[in-house]
């Protein structure tokens, strides 16, 4: 991976910058000699300055190689360090840095850590093109960490048991962690989406959309697709597969919901449907949309298009099911993503997971105040 070591780091209220070994009092006597503050650290509490002292004569020399991420936390207009922040684990195999990192109880309670830690993730991501994971730990009976790491935006994993050992023991381990996949913005979404659908806002059937109303593109990470989010019972009537039979037939179904599609269709299309009684209920097409790469990610993505339930089975529950199981399909086939395109029905396809990543209407895209 290539590193791009400890530079300065600028927030709102804070700087983040490389230590000193003059910086040794502050540090023992804002956190490193306080066991309130050390009491679910790795590290032992200091004994002395003269400890602190040294430990920073070996940080300071870390700096050298360029690949050491360790920063010292001040406050704007005052350059004593009141906590660290640091890369203390990476997995070249994975490209994950664990970040960890400590606070002077005098400055809790402050949004000071939340602060810190949203801007060195930034910094890691911003800095390191194939970095994919920065994950941070902390002892389950450290709730207070836990909070840190949700209001910097980090997403919950889970929970290993006794995972790790601080200077309470082996302890259970909660995970918090941000993919680069999370970090995609707006304009990145923007741009795939005119990748997929290159010319979009030059069609006439999108000129024509009433000015006040706006669709949305939406995205599901497939690895996070859970097939039991939703779950409804059918009667024996009720089945879902590929479509098999006559093409009229299916073609019929379409003109029935939006007759505007049935040029859409043809034989080779790979379709997918809901049936009662062995007449289509719900239908919907598999769609490959190929690889994009996205914020220095390749993303696979496909996803269910033209997706429609005939007039006399809707509200039943069926059309959601098929588009489920189509999620499944896709999962199942190593896409990378599921992707919703042209929708006003952002809140049905949200029931299995997809998020909106783009709104749109007919003057092209459309941002939230």
């Amino acid at each position: 991976m290539n590193t791009i070591g400890t530079k300065t780091i600028e927030t709102e209220r804070l700087i983040l910058r490389r230590y000193t070994v003059e910086d040794a009092g502050d540090m023992y006597a804002n956190w490193a000699s306080d066991p309130e503050v050390t009491r679910f650290l790795s590290w032992p509490t200091h004994a002395s300055v003269d400890f602190t002292r040294s430990l920073l004569e070996k940080w300071v020399s870390f700096y050298e190689d360029g690949k050491t991420y360790n920063w010292g936390i001040t406050v704007k207009g005052d350059d004593r360090v009141i906590g660290n922040i640091a890369v203390v684990e990476r997995d070249e195999r994975t490209c994950s840095y664990e970040i960890g990192y400590c606070l002077g109880k005098k400055y809790w309670g402050q949004g000071i850590m939340p602060e810190a830690l949203r801007a060195v993730i930034k910094y890691l991501f911003d800095g390191e093109s194939d970095l994919m994971r920065v994950y941070a730990t902390h002892d389950l009976r450290n709730a207070k960490s836990g909070r840190v790491m949700q209001k910097a935006g980090m997403h919950f994993d889970g929970i290993l048991r006794g995972a790790k050992k601080n200077n309470l023991g082996l302890h259970d381990t909660a995970y918090y962690s941000v993919l680069r996949s999370d970090t995609v913005t707006p304009e990145q979404y923007e741009k795939l989406f005119l990748e997929i659908k290159p010319g979009f806002f030059e069609r006439d059937y999108v000129k024509q959309i009433p000015n006040e109303w706006v669709a949305a593109e939406q995205m599901l990470r497939l690895q996070e697709y859970d097939a039991e989010r939703y779950q409804k019972a059918f009667p024996e009537n009720v089945t879902f597969g590929f479509y098999p039979g006559d093409f009229d037939e299916l073609l019929e179904a379409v003109g029935k919901v939006i007759p505007g599609w049935v040029p859409l269709f043809s034989k080779e299309t790979r379709v997918y449907c809901g049936f009662v009684d062995g007449k289509i209920a719900s239908f919907c097409m598999i769609e490959d949309f190929g690889e994009h790469t996205v914020n220095g990610m390749k993303w696979k993505i496909g996803g269910p298009g033209c997706v429609g339930t005939v007039p006399e089975y809707r509200n039943r529950g069926i059309g959601l099911s098929m588009v489920g199981k189509v999620t499944q399909i896709l999962k199942e086939e190593l896409y990378d993503y599921g992707y919703i395109h042209y929708t006003f029905e952002w809140k049905w396809y949200e029931k299995l997971g997809y998020k909106t990543v783009v709104q749109w209407n007919n003057k092209g895209f459309v941002r939230e105040a």
